[in-house]
């Protein structure tokens, strides 16, 4: 049997998925929990899972963040579960070491043939994930992190020691990797993301 844990702060997401895999008779669901600091809270008390299924969305401690803390202390591989089809957060979560991310919607056979894989060494992300979608650079990372905190071109300039013209570069830069056309749809992407 595979041992898999469940992470995700919405009940009848947790339960729906924990029905459905226990009917299939090849999975052993460990544990629903409902967050991040529940699920590194488990980790550090009980035997690893073969799998972690783990909500990317989650308020306080999301999705991003756990696997960050697997990764320092644990070698349980991470399945991110989502509800937006995305390639940034697709290469996102590639790049942080997760093993797939499967959408919310997935049906039962293939949900149980990723765990399956994944539990076997596998992973789920596909050889051509488009190359184009780079990783945020540290500075505009830095950039993403004032505009989610509602900090003007001005004030952000201010206190990185920038002109305000390269702000403005680097914010277009920003925009163009997250496939967005302004601050506000940018502020919204990074939220839903739970990239910050």
């Amino acid at each position: 049997m595979t041992k898999v844990l469940l992470v995700d702060d919405q009940t009848i997401v947790l339960l729906g998925i924990a029905k459905l895999l226990e009917v299939s008779g090849d999975i052993d669901v460990l544990a629903m929990l409902s967050s991040g600091e529940a699920c590194i809270d488990y980790l550090s008390k009980n035997p690893l899972p073969d799998v972690i299924l783990l909500d990317i969305h989650m308020p306080e401690m999301n999705g991003i963040d756990v696997l960050k803390q697997i990764n320092k202390f644990y070698t349980a591989p991470v399945i991110f579960l989502t509800t937006f089809d995305d390639e940034y957060l697709c290469q996102q979560a590639k790049e942080l070491g997760a093993k797939g991310l499967l959408k919310k919607n997935i049906g039962l056979e293939e949900l149980l043939a990723s765990i399956l894989k994944v539990a076997e060494g596998g992973h789920l992300f596909s050889a051509n994930t488009r190359k184009n979608i780079s990783k945020m650079t540290a500075r505009e990372d830095l950039i993403a992190r004032s505009l989610v905190q509602g900090k003007t071109n001005k004030e952000i300039a201010e206190v990185h020691h920038l002109s305000p013209g390269t702000v403005r570069n680097y914010a277009s830069n920003l925009f163009e990797k997250l496939g967005v056309r302004n601050r506000a749809e940018a502020v919204v992407k990074l939220k839903e993301r739970g990239l910050f």
